[in-house]
């Protein structure tokens, strides 16, 4: 079986028989490197995948920026010899990052963290990066899933249910109005990368349960071909293709066990793509 491997862990990663990247669960890891706090976002990124890109993609001194960074999980490159530049739009999520930089004293880090709060298409492309690595939002069509996602969330002192309520969420518009919203926010890192520079972002497929009808592929929104699309659009050249074998999320099994029709996304995306002139 083929594997990749993530250097600074000293683990293999073994590739399935379908070419998906079998990355392990990081509940473990997470619970010693972040604070519990860190828990409260509904879409995590797996930080065995992010600690491979950071590695595959970076070198030591490099800055790395994460435009949509919600809960901070890239924070950990600072552990690593990276700086990372962090937007984030929802003010209790910069407030957690704060928590998450303060926690991470103790590991001593060796680059810097900057957390710039508000929306990424202002911040943008005024930045001085090097790399861009992260994940996306998404339209979150299933976030008013019933009592049950309440319920569980609240046992679980998480925030499963949706990112936040700013004016300017992405997550809050219809899929075509976030592809749009993306597009800038892709111009512009693009603009602010280095001839060289890499991008990658974790995407996925997500299904419109709302519509009475399920719209396209049997109500699946292609979150993940769209983005190359407009990422070709702004300039970039793609770089590498992967998949990830991803469990679905505790409030897309809900909404799965609420509503057998709807079809089932079980795999991710990591789009590695690259800055050539």
């Amino acid at each position: 079986m083929d594997e990749i491997e993530i250097q600074s862990l000293n683990m293999k990663v073994p590739i399935n028989s379908d070419g998906q990247i079998q990355f392990p669960s990081d509940v473990k890891f997470r619970e010693k490197w972040f604070p519990a706090v860190g828990k409260a976002h509904p879409a995590l990124i797996n930080l065995y995948m992010m600690i491979w890109l950071i590695e595959k993609l970076t070198k030591p001194g490099d800055t790395i920026l994460d435009p949509t960074s919600g809960a901070g999980s890239l924070i950990y490159a600072t552990l690593m010899g990276r700086h990372v530049v962090d937007i984030e739009l929802e003010h209790h999520f910069c407030e957690t990052q704060q928590l998450t930089w303060a926690f991470m004293q103790q590991f001593k880090p060796t680059g810097k963290f900057d957390l710039l709060e508000g929306d990424a298409r202002r911040h943008l492309p005024q930045l001085d990066i090097d790399h861009c690595i992260f994940s996306p939002p998404y339209s979150v069509n299933i976030s008013k899933a019933g009592s049950k996602v309440a319920a569980l969330a609240a046992d679980s002192k998480t925030f499963v249910g949706e990112y936040g309520q700013d004016r300017a969420q992405l997550a809050t518009l219809g899929y075509f109005n976030l592809i749009m919203g993306m597009k800038e926010i892709y111009r512009g890192i693009y603009n602010s990368l280095p001839v060289g520079g890499f991008m990658a972002t974790v995407t996925k497929d997500s299904v419109n349960t709302k519509a009475s009808s399920y719209r396209g592929l049997g109500g699946i929104e292609p979150y993940s071909a769209d983005t190359i699309k407009i990422c070709y659009e702004v300039g970039f050249e793609l770089f590498e293709l992967w998949q990830r074998e991803a469990k679905p999320s505790l409030r897309l099994q809900i909404a799965w066990s609420q509503n057998p029709g709807i079809p089932h996304v079980e795999t991710e995306e990591i789009i590695i793509l690259q800055r050539r002139k």
